[in-house]
């Protein structure tokens, strides 16, 4: 062995010793990174960065998210097409953050309710046949009355629509229109009303809520449709139909959570359950009522349950029903918000802005009159009441 081959031999487990503290290091400090990323989220959150440049000059500008419209005891807000959204009995207005009204659509709708997703925007009131729907930019998409009325609708998050109407012949009809407001899937059932109703992303799934009555007692219960396949009769025998029964209790609302999972908002529970119908998890309601609740487009939901002993206990959950973060707060809870990673919640003293685990990012005591909180996938929010809004830019 000559003088250059002993020297690379004594080189060789030199270097690997080096490789290694090399990696030890990089290994404890991604493991540190790690670490504080979970305790301080808010030190890693690049959306503040983001805000800085976007929000520059905005942020003092006195008029800037300050929206002004006419509201009521049923006014209904959604953050869409990056401004807001208002309902109230006398129709829908779109509105753009400088306070510019984008879109105005008149109708009756004596109980609001406003469902939003992608780039649809549906606003209906139970038991009434007139509907508004609009687009992005101000688009009016439906404007009109039907035939039957409606009894609840839903609105995935890439913006197909799901409604049942009650109409002449039948005890429930359930549609579901692409983006585009073009039919493609109607369900009429003679056996069973149907309640409740939602639809998943691509519109491929269509859950509703029945209710039958069997020896003087009511019972509900969740049917899974796949809207590729006819369907003539709800208690016919189908593989591709999922059932779940919930007993004797109504079901108030269902969302899908992702394309497999959604939830039932149900009279003494909330139910998580997947696809094919089986049961993943429940959260009873019996020990606190539930006061405000909402779904994250990321699959995860925020509610608030006042506590029966007093107070508020907030909880964040996955789409399996998985508890992400838990809360008690001693204040009243007057709105919850979730928008891609943040979730908000609106006190009668302050606002909080949290990620889906709770951990908190941004606190304003500027709340006002303000009775909803409108998360904004950028971690600003809107407060919005008393005919009036002021945007949060943390």
């Amino acid at each position: 062995m000559n003088n250059s081959d002993l020297t690379a031999s004594k080189a060789t487990p030199r270097r690997s010793r080096i490789l290694r503290r090399v990696i030890l290091v990089l290994a404890v400090l991604v493991a540190l990174l790690a670490a504080l990323y979970l305790v301080l989220p808010k030190l890693f959150n690049l959306d503040g960065v983001v805000r800085f440049f976007r929000y520059m000059g905005l942020r003092d500008k006195e008029s800037y998210g300050r929206i002004s419209y006419e509201s009521g005891a049923g006014t209904v807000y959604a953050a869409f097409d990056d401004g807001l959204l208002v309902g109230t009995e006398n129709g829908v207005a779109l509105f753009s953050l400088d306070g510019e009204q984008k879109v105005l659509i008149q109708g009756s709708l004596p109980a609001p309710i406003l469902r939003a997703g992608g780039d649809v925007a549906l606003v209906f009131s139970p038991g009434s046949s007139y509907a508004a729907a609009v687009g992005t930019g101000g688009t009016v998409l439906i404007d009109g009355a039907i035939p039957g009325t409606y009894l609840n609708a839903d609105v995935s998050f890439d913006g197909y629509t799901a409604f049942i109407t009650a109409e002449s012949g039948y005890k429930s009809v359930a549609t579901v229109l692409n983006p585009g407001q073009e039919a493609m899937y109607r369900f009429s059932s003679r056996t069973r009303y149907l309640n409740a109703c939602a639809v998943s992303e691509q519109g491929e799934l269509l859950a509703v809520a029945r209710l039958e009555e069997a020896d003087g007692v009511y019972r509900s219960g969740i049917t899974i449709l796949r809207t590729d396949l006819p369907l003539t009769d709800l208690e016919q025998d189908s593989a591709e139909t999922a059932r779940l029964d919930l007993g004797n209790q109504v079901v108030y609302a269902l969302h899908f959570l992702d394309q497999t999972h959604l939830m039932a908002v149900a009279q003494n529970e909330i139910v998580f359950l997947n696809s094919k119908g089986e049961r993943l998890n429940s959260l009873s309601m019996r020990e606190g009522q539930l006061a405000d609740y909402a779904v994250s487009a990321e699959g995860w939901l925020i509610l608030a349950l006042e506590q029966n002993g007093g107070g508020c206990r907030i909880l964040t959950l996955d789409s399996s029903g998985e508890t992400l973060g838990e809360l008690d707060l001693p204040d009243r809870v007057r709105s919850v918000s979730a928008a891609e990673k943040y979730a908000a919640v609106l006190t009668e003293t302050y606002l909080q802005t949290f990620d889906r685990r709770l951990n908190p990012f941004d606190r304003s005591w500027d709340v006002l009159s303000a009775t909803r909180c409108i998360a904004r996938p950028d971690g600003t929010v809107l407060l919005a009441g008393n005919g009036g809004t002021k945007l949060f830019i943390p």
